[in-house]
Formats: structure tokens, sequence, C-alpha cells
């Protein structure tokens, strides 16, 4: 079957199970602050949070530090920090408190930073034209009429703009500890980008290494040492997935979606199917 003339370039989908983050973020509280004479006095910090100054600086004591922090800047507070704010004058701010847990849903207090920063290498840049930067501002713009989904909207919202946030951060001031938390769903990402660019092809491991830019060995070892299986294994999984869509959303039978996904033969193809899913693909058929 030859390939079809349009093109469809997927944006986003929920990922597999293994490709999720390792780190479920929870939103304590994300607060703008404004006004004058806003001091909080010395304390340890029981959570990670943002602040972002808006209009006016934000001035604190950090560890010891008596730090200003200007619009188009930002800092990040980690747990058992010590903290104090004393802000004076007029002022705005948006305080992003948060945590993080793991699938158990214990808290995790991992570090985001390397404990060796200064506080005054904590200070980030936000350029107000910058991406986080524009979210922020669609956050704190004045909201519409409530309706009964405008609460989660607005929540999906605030974890966009938290991990663009994040993202603003430098990957050398980012803790070793944090960075290998991701490592794994970076590497899956990574791979499924591959996958949907040769859906179509039978690739060996050795070619899907060469796409990343390391040999099959390499590859190999990282994907078990992260508790993966082999990369021949996970682009067998990704292209059941890509036949399950086909078959279910776009209508194709099996000898067709078989032939779009480069199996030789449907029989070859419902058979590594059925050993990938336990079923059989006709299944997923109208």
């Amino acid at each position: 079957m030859s390939d079809p003339a349009f093109r469809k370039t997927v944006l986003y989908e929920t990922p597999a199970e293994d490709a999720r983050n390792p780190l479920r973020l929870c939103i304590c509280r994300f607060a703008l602050i404004e006004g004058g004479g806003y001091r909080i006095i010395r304390h340890r910090h029981p959570e990670y949070e943002f602040m972002i100054p808006l209009d006016g600086p934000y001035e604190s004591v950090l560890n010891g530090k008596r730090l200003l922090v200007h619009p188009g800047q930002q800092i990040l507070i980690q747990p058992g920090d010590i903290h104090e704010d004393l802000c004076d004058g007029a002022f705005r701010f948006a305080a992003f408190r948060f945590r993080f847990e793991g699938a158990d849903g214990i808290a995790r207090p991992v570090p985001v930073l390397r404990r060796e920063l200064s506080p005054e290498e904590r200070i980030v840049p936000l350029p107000p034209e910058s991406f986080p930067a524009r979210l922020l501002g669609l956050l704190l713009r004045e909201p519409p009429e409530e309706t009964m989904f405008r609460r989660m909207s607005l929540g999906h919202l605030a974890e966009s703009f938290f991990w663009e946030l994040l993202g603003t951060i430098p990957e050398e001031k980012l803790a070793e500890e944090f960075s290998a938390e991701f490592s794994r769903s970076t590497l899956l990402s990574r791979l499924e980008r591959v996958f949907a660019a040769h859906v179509g092809e039978n690739m060996t491991g050795g070619q899907i290494a060469a796409c990343l830019g390391m040999s099959r060995r390499v590859l190999e070892y990282q994907l078990k040492r992260s508790g993966l299986p082999s990369p021949h294994r996970l682009f067998t999984g990704f292209r059941c997935r890509e036949a399950i869509h086909l078959m279910r959303y776009e209508g194709l039978n099996v000898s067709q979606a078989a032939y779009r996904l480069g199996f030789a033969t449907p029989y070859h193809f419902s058979r590594v199917f059925k050993s990938v899913t336990g079923r059989n693909p006709s299944e997923y058929c109208f």
C-alpha cells in the first residue's frame, strides 16, 4: 500500500507508562502578592518556591545573604533554606510554591539546584518576551466568566508554566540527583522521535542507536540501567500502538496497517502484534 499524500505531525499524546515523569508535581499555592511592607520572619523553608518579581524588586535574606531580585529575573528557594521576606515600598511578585511526589504519593525532597550554588547564583533571567513569561501573563490576566472547567484549565496552565519556568534554569545549575530523575524519560522521548520518523521501516538496534548518535552497546546499556527493554522491543511496541491508532481511528484493516508500518505480511504483523498486546489486531478494526 502506498504512503498517504497528507502529512501528520503529532504534537502531543499521553506518554506510555515508562515515559511518564518520574516526579509528580504538586502545586501547593500559586499566589500574586502586591502592595507594600510585606515581611515574613526568618524561617526554614518547608517546600520549593519560585519568586518572580513583576513590579519593583523582591527583597529577601536567603541563607544569610541579603538579595534583590528584579523584574526579568526569578529565584528558586529550596526545602531547608533559611529564608526571610523583606519587601518594602511598592511591589508586585508571583510566588509559586510546590513539592514533588513519587508514584507512591510520598513527598520526594530531591534538590533541584546544586547545593554549592551561592544565593546570588540562584538568580536566573526570565526575559519578558520568553514563553514562560507569556504563560505567566495568561495566568495573571482577568479571569473570564467562571465555568465548571475553569479551575481545571487554570491548573493545567499553571503546570505548563512551571515546567517551562524550570526549563529556564541552566543545566549546569541543576543538581545531579534531579537531572538523573529525568534521564529515563528524556531518553524515551528521544527514542520516540526516532520511532515516529521511521515507523514504516524495520530498524535494527544498531540503526536506532545511530539515529541517536551512539553505538548499539551504549544505547542498550543506558536502557538496561534505566530498567527498560531493548531498543528493538521498544520500537516494536511503538509500532503496535501506531497500528491501533491506524485501525481504530483511521479505518485501516489489518492488511493495510501491516503494509503501512512496513511489515512483510499481514500474518507476520498479526503474530508480532499479539505477542506485544495479547490481542489480535482484528479486534481493533471497525
